[in-house]
């Protein structure tokens, strides 16, 4: 298989039904070999139902209960069949169009990131500047300590080679910190990554909640403090 597209959810029959008829239009003529799995990340709406009703067919993985985008990435992923593994949040942010962008430098690295804040990128939508501005900050600190000279880690559209699963085999960060998680240890297992400008607008309809900031603070403490501790070996 040459594609396995990664959509972890939760509490999203609203917003996926939209999403999931834009892919399916996409992949119609498309001549990869492709699969689409919905991570149901415990929700307690009609996510799953939705999905089940889709216009295309879709692996569907229901955890009994809410575990964390973290765990429901890592599921999701290391359940792909594909070569490549794309990650693509339920709503949509970056058109499914800018998967290409990340398809066409397959081979230039194992992780292929799409970026808000590197040169090419647009935000179409911004998010509130309070938004913005702790976004920046939190950037700031994870490049510090755990992922220098990555200037977008958070985006939540990425490309995986099959050679970076053992990584998510690692992963022990269930919520948030995720993101940065994996790139720390694709950076200690020597794994290349790049960052690719890519279109992005704010869904004023996000279910990502304020304490989410501080949640993902806390992670990027955890990450510091096991590097330390011998938690990651490869």
């Amino acid at each position: 298989m040459d594609l396995s597209i990664v959509i972890p959810a939760f509490n999203e029959a609203k917003r996926l039904p939209k999403t999931l008829s834009v892919i399916a239009d996409y992949l119609r003529d498309d001549s990869r070999v492709t699969e689409v799995i919905v991570v149901d990340d415990g929700s307690i709406d009609t996510t799953a139902d939705v999905v089940r009703q889709a216009s295309m067919p879709i692996r569907l993985i229901q955890f009994p209960k809410n575990m964390g985008k973290g765990a429901a990435v890592r599921t999701g992923m290391v359940a792909a069949e594909g070569e490549w593994r794309y990650l693509c949040d339920a709503d949509l942010s970056t058109p499914i169009g800018d998967m290409e962008k990340l398809w066409a430098r397959r081979h230039d690295a194992d992780i292929v990131l799409g970026s808000r804040r590197v040169a090419g990128a647009e935000v179409t939508h911004h998010q509130a500047r309070w938004k913005e501005f702790l976004g920046r900050a939190g950037n700031w600190l994870i490049q510090l300590l755990i992922a220098p000279g990555i200037a977008d880690t958070q985006c939540g559209f990425k490309l995986f080679s099959r050679r970076t699963i053992p990584l998510f085999e690692q992963q022990r960060l269930n919520r948030w910190g995720y993101d940065f998680e994996i790139l720390y240890l694709a950076r200690l297992a020597g794994r290349s990554i790049i960052e690719v400008p890519v279109q992005w607008a704010n869904d004023e309809r996000s279910t990502v909640r304020t304490s989410a900031y501080l949640t993902t603070l806390l992670d990027l403490l955890k990450i510091f403090n096991n590097r330390f501790r011998g938690y990651y070996k490869f």
